[in-house]
């Protein structure tokens, strides 16, 4: 009857000390959880990235197309087709491999972009820029290939 004494008086001097840490299941079941939301966070991050990758190209060509309407309405043609000549970047930039300009007297203008290859939209997509010399409208197309989900808004016909 003592041993039980002194058992119950020792438990009382060293209360149980509350559960620290985690188990493995629960680490399992949080590593599972995280790789499951990654599997659908990722392709939505590479589709947003390629858009904006799409998009600051466009912004690069709209910077030409305002001195292209310049030149035109100076009656003017730019140097040797030299895309800095109207307000593009140069031959290259972050977001386009080249730059190509396509100018006529008569107010046909089309700008292209080739775009850097990327893992979401692929290799040698071209976006462009294109002056209607009857109307003085400007339209937007890209080739065939590019996504349409990642196409700037009005930008939408391909060639």
């Amino acid at each position: 009857m003592k041993t039980g004494l002194k058992y119950r008086q020792r438990l009382r001097k060293f209360p149980a000390r509350p559960q620290q840490g985690f188990s493995l299941i629960e680490l399992m079941v949080v590593v599972a959880i995280i790789a499951i939301i990654s599997l659908i966070a990722l392709p939505q991050y590479q589709r947003f990235a390629a858009k904006s990758k799409v998009a600051a190209a466009l912004a690069e060509l709209t910077a030409g197309k305002i001195g292209a309407e310049a030149l035109l309405a100076a009656g003017q043609t730019p140097d040797d087709h030299d895309p800095r000549s109207i307000g593009l970047p140069g031959r290259s930039s972050e977001r386009c491999v080249s730059f190509e300009l396509i100018f006529h007297s008569t107010g046909y203008v089309r700008l292209y972009c080739e775009l850097r290859d990327d893992p979401y939209y692929g290799r040698e997509m071209f976006l462009s820029l294109q002056r209607d010399n009857e109307t003085g409208k400007w339209s937007c197309a890209g080739t065939d290939g590019l996504d349409p989900s990642i196409r700037p808004e009005g930008c939408s016909d391909p060639w």
